[in-house]
């Protein structure tokens, strides 16, 4: 195991988040929100201890306004419903804001709880929609990546 794990890259992209379509014309608008699935594994898939991983998001141009709380990060994870067979139930791992102090760079940090995975997990960033219609914050996600000795993740649901 590395004991100064490397930040992985899990997707690099350009997409607009905001209220005003085409300002970034070399990112694709979302509207205002995005959210992408991600499959993460354990290093030791036999291992059921509680571990943490860190998940990284970057952007640009990411401005809020004093007062604002910010633009939101929900981390999901779906996992087995046991009382319906081929349904998930959501659950939320963390919550966290995104705001101009963060300098463009989000790290949240998830426990993965006892199971041994491979967990199915969404990011959603969704942009601050308490300030009024007309003056959100318009951005740009470019990547997501994690950090973890234990844990590697791909983007995109994998069936287990």
């Amino acid at each position: 195991m590395a004991t100064n794990p490397q930040q992985e890259l899990i997707w690099q992209g350009r997409i607009h988040l905001g209220d005003e379509p085409g300002i970034y014309g070399d990112a694709h608008y979302s509207g205002i929100a995005a959210e992408l699935p991600i499959t993460v594994y354990r290093l030791d898939p036999t291992s059921t201890q509680d571990l943490h991983y860190t998940l990284i998001l970057d952007t640009e141009h990411v401005e809020t306004y004093a007062g604002y709380p910010g633009h939101e990060i929900t981390v999901t994870i779906y996992e087995p419903d046991p009382t319906k067979p081929y349904h998930s139930v959501e659950r939320t791992l963390a919550q966290a804001r995104l705001v101009s102090g963060d300098n463009n760079q989000k790290l949240i940090q998830i426990s993965s709880g006892i199971r041994s995975g491979p967990f199915l997990i969404t990011i959603r960033l969704r942009g601050d929609t308490s300030v009024n219609p007309g003056f959100y914050n318009d951005f740009v996600f470019i990547r997501l990546s994690l950090v973890s000795p234990d844990f590697y993740a791909l983007f995109g649901f994998r069936n287990p």
